[in-house]
């Protein structure tokens, strides 16, 4: 039983220090790619449709992420194992879908979504799993261009 009282504080880089509820951790039990050392992470406020999601086991580890029915027109088709690990069942429309944006520095207006690993969340069990989608989704797709999928799964 988890107490919805207790709190993790963490130092990071970005952010100072901050408090995270025990009972909003994410758990991605097999971390995200390259990186599965990393498996807690939280879910913080950015700008717009743009969220931070912080790494709970590295401070340094912070990536910018959005919904990913902003950029993309259509629906995925993820892998049983995938929504077995969060628990959705064939249910996708309980999930959270997330993509990875990356913005270049000096120019903010070139930034990129990684169409091809989207983050798929369940909001009940809070755990998560960064799927791996066919090719055809781009790797590094504009962040302000739409994208259509021909897949037949609805993603909610």
């Amino acid at each position: 039983m988890v107490d919805h009282d207790l709190s993790i504080q963490i130092k990071t880089r970005r952010f100072g220090t901050i408090s995270v509820r025990s009972d909003t951790v994410i758990t991605f039990p097999h971390g995200l790619v390259g990186m599965s050392e990393l498996t807690r992470f939280a879910l913080l406020e950015g700008s717009g449709p743009l969220q931070w999601l912080q790494s709970l086991d590295d401070p340094d580890a912070t990536f910018v992420v959005a919904p990913m029915d902003q950029v993309l027109n259509g629906v995925i088709d993820p892998c049983g194992g995938d929504l077995e690990l969060v628990g959705a069942d064939d249910d996708l429309s309980s999930l959270v879908a997330l993509v990875l944006v990356t913005v270049p520095q000096d120019s903010p207006g070139e930034s990129t979504v990684n169409l091809m690993a989207p983050l798929l969340i369940h909001p009940d069990t809070r755990f998560g799993v960064q799927a791996i989608l066919s090719e055809q989704f781009p790797l590094r797709h504009p962040a302000a261009e739409p994208f259509q999928s021909p897949h037949a799964v609805p993603v909610g």
